[in-house]
């Protein structure tokens, strides 16, 4: 990915998100953004942070990780959850099946993809 696309991604995000950093571990690396606010709606916790990874961009989703502050009222993870180890911070992956590609395809929208699962009920 070049550093002009980059850079488009993370002010795309950073517009909708009031801001996004680039964390890439490296230049040989897929682009790891950071979004330090992201408000999720009640019941989860919020906000919390998400990290997401763009490998293969736009032809594939990205992928995507919240905090593991994001936790019912009962302190439970979202379902089908995995805690990970991503550029050395615990980090929560979880499955949700949505339809790829989705129009508007923007980095913007891709995130708000993967946020509907904390539309879902808990």
């Amino acid at each position: 990915m070049e550093d002009v696309e980059r850079r488009a991604i993370v002010e795309d995000l950073s517009n909708s998100f009031s801001e996004a950093l680039d964390v890439t571990p490296g230049p040989d690396q897929p682009l790891h953004v950071l979004l330090p606010k992201v408000h999720l709606l009640p019941p989860w916790g919020s906000p919390v942070r998400a990290m997401v990874r763009f490998v293969n961009w736009p032809h594939a989703r990205p992928d995507f990780w919240i905090d593991v502050a994001a936790l019912t009222p009962s302190g439970q993870p979202p379902r089908s959850s995995s805690d990970q180890l991503i550029l050395g911070e615990s980090w929560r992956q979880f499955s949700f099946a949505f339809a790829w590609p989705q129009e508007p395809l923007t980095p913007t929208r891709a995130v708000q993809l993967w946020l509907n699962r904390f539309r879902e009920d808990i």
